[in-house]
């Protein structure tokens, strides 16, 4: 892969700029209320609640692309969470592609200059530039401001990029990020933890009842909720719940996983 040059609609605001970003109150307690609800996130489903919620008032998006540092030599652990429905596993997988993907090159600019990066089409005037705009729009992305966290090697110890941002870009948005980032990785790298650690733990100690393992046992099969539910004669809505109750027993995220695990 190759370095690309710098972007001429790379942004940055406060930090290192030099630049001095006057908070309004109203900003100042957006942030803080951001920042307090973070200290209290330990789970998934609660990490999706606070970036479509408290962090939209500070950084509004439609997709937020996390990516953190495994430290085993494997890379790093990439997961989204988003509210638009245009966005798939799909378009996820095809712009974290290790070689290809855009968020690759995203990360390798980024590791070059260390600013946030802002793209959008009305930003977009070299050619590489213009590839990078047409695979966002190609993966419903819209447009992305991205930043991340060096460790102390100087390797990239986190990423992360928000997209389908309302446009024009909010002058303060890359200060805005640059605050944030730390506040991102702490937290998510805090339910990540908390996810290995009900991975790990031995599974003689889950009870299963006996309905959850009638249904394993459909799931097994590849049968789905409706059917599941006619075999046995409770509601779809029961049995999406004892699905959900499953998952997080085996501390799993689909259907697949809870089968071969259990």
């Amino acid at each position: 892969m190759t370095r690309s040059a710098p972007m001429s609609m790379a942004a940055s605001g406060g930090g290192g700029s030099g630049e001095i970003v006057a908070l309004t109150q109203e900003e100042r307690q957006s942030m803080m209320d951001a920042i307090d609800a973070s200290l209290r996130i330990t789970q998934r489903p609660q990490f999706f609640s606070w970036s479509q919620g408290l962090l939209q008032s500070v950084l509004p998006h439609e997709i937020l692309i996390c990516g953190i540092s495994t430290n085993d030599g494997k890379g790093m652990r990439m997961a989204y969470f988003s509210s638009s429905r245009y966005f798939n596993d799909e378009h996820f997988a095809a712009i974290c592609h290790p070689d290809s993907g855009l968020l690759s090159h995203m990360m390798m600019h980024w590791q070059s200059h260390g600013r946030p990066c802002l793209i959008s089409e009305h930003g977009a005037r070299l050619p590489h530039h213009r590839a990078w705009v047409e695979a966002m729009r190609r993966h419903e992305m819209r447009n992305a401001v991205s930043h991340g966290m060096r460790g102390v090697d100087g390797t990239i110890k986190s990423f992360f990029c928000i997209s389908r941002v309302p446009e024009p870009f909010e002058s303060r948005l890359p200060y805005f990020l640059e605050i944030l980032t730390p506040f991102m990785e702490s937290t998510l790298s805090r339910v990540l933890a908390s996810e290995e650690h009900v991975r790990r733990a031995p599974v003689g100690k889950i009870t299963i009842t006996t309905r959850e393992t009638q249904i394993l046992r459909w799931i097994k099969d590849g049968r789905t909720n409706i059917e599941i539910a006619a075999e046995l004669a409770i509601s779809p809505h029961t049995v999406k719940n004892h699905v959900r109750k499953i998952l997080v027993k085996l501390g799993v995220q689909s259907r697949g996983q809870a089968a071969v695990k259990a």
